[in-house]
């Protein structure tokens, strides 16, 4: 068999390219440090190429070695999904669905949302994971860790590609701060304002905390004293419950409870961000199978209503 045909010899040099050195891929492999070496000198010798450029540090692919690299995790992901279908019964409603999101939502809508299905689905096991990188990373992941279903909002690059997505509404958004924070800081009026007060930052794998809003079709640049930064919606808002400052893009479905009971001040009324559309992602391998599709249009049900109440809640607040 040709070097390059081994899907062993794939996967070794898929994982130095990922781990960035031998040494971490020889780890990851639990394989010698010379094995994997030769692994990769034997696949140049194959191909008439370098695949790596020697000189650089830390170590870089070649041009060639890059057009490898896409073709051989793609061949990899291939041979996954093969496996994992004929071993699956696609049209059998029990097996395993991996689904991932981003802390905030995890914690507070598909954690009891997920329970409520098990106890009606106990045949179908689920994985709940965070998401830490974007959609397209989380549904590609090239391992058995990857997740079949992300729910996040939709990607400003759009739609990866040959993913099944599922939109289930917009999102609205809220610059606002707490009321411990106001009696000694007081509210900015505007961005520009904002130079005297401390941000409460998100730093989110599909969002991050945004630097202008706009009002009336007037954009202003967002300036700070000085921030602090979360990658947890809930922890930002525990955090500026504390009076630690104001978050400009707080979505609203995270402060309905404290604006009710008078912890959560709005400021700089008008001044926003744009909406974003809450969706459900699939990959198609995971979408081909019954137990995914049955899961997804339960949780789009309920996801779409949770969208929908936060809307309608938002625009009573803004009258």
């Amino acid at each position: 068999m040709r070097k390059t045909e081994n899907l062993d010899n794939l996967r070794v040099f898929c994982t130095i390219v990922k781990s960035g050195s031998v040494r971490a891929a020889s780890m990851q492999l639990n394989t010698e440090t010379s094995n994997a070496f030769r692994t990769v000198r034997q696949l140049e010798s194959e191909l008439g190429v370098q695949l790596f450029d020697r000189k650089a540090r830390p170590m870089k692919l070649t041009r060639q070695g890059e057009q490898f690299y896409e073709y051989s995790r793609r061949l990899l992901k291939l041979h996954r999904e093969m496996l994992s279908e004929i071993r699956d019964d696609t049209e059998s409603l029990s097996g395993r669905i991996r689904i991932s999101s981003t802390a905030g939502f995890r914690q507070a809508f598909l954690t009891p949302a997920l329970v409520e299905f098990q106890m009606e689905n106990p045949d179908i096991v689920l994985d709940l994971k965070e998401m830490t990188t974007g959609v397209s990373d989380v549904l590609g992941a090239a391992s058995e860790r990857g997740s079949d279903i992300a729910l996040t909002y939709m990607p400003k690059d759009g739609v990866p590609a040959g993913v099944e997505v599922r939109e289930c509404g917009e999102m609205p958004f809220i610059s606002c701060t707490s009321s411990v924070y106001l009696k000694r800081y007081g509210a900015p009026a505007s961005p520009a304002e904002c130079a005297n007060h401390i941000g409460v930052l998100l730093a989110l794998p599909n969002r991050s905390s945004v630097s202008f809003l706009s009002k009336d079709g007037v954009t202003e640049k967002l300036s700070w004293r000085r921030t602090m930064s979360f990658n947890s919606q809930i922890n930002a808002r525990d955090a500026m419950l504390l009076g630690a400052g104001i978050i400009p893009d707080l979505a609203f479905y995270f402060a309905t409870k404290g604006i009710r009971n008078g912890q959560i001040v709005q400021v700089m009324p008008g001044w926003t961000i744009p909406t974003r559309i809450g969706c459900l992602f699939a990959t198609e391998s995971a979408y081909r199978k019954k137990r995914v599709r049955f899961f997804m249009d339960w949780l789009e049900k309920r996801f779409t209503k949770i969208l929908d109440e936060t809307c309608a809640a938002y625009r009573d607040f803004i009258r």
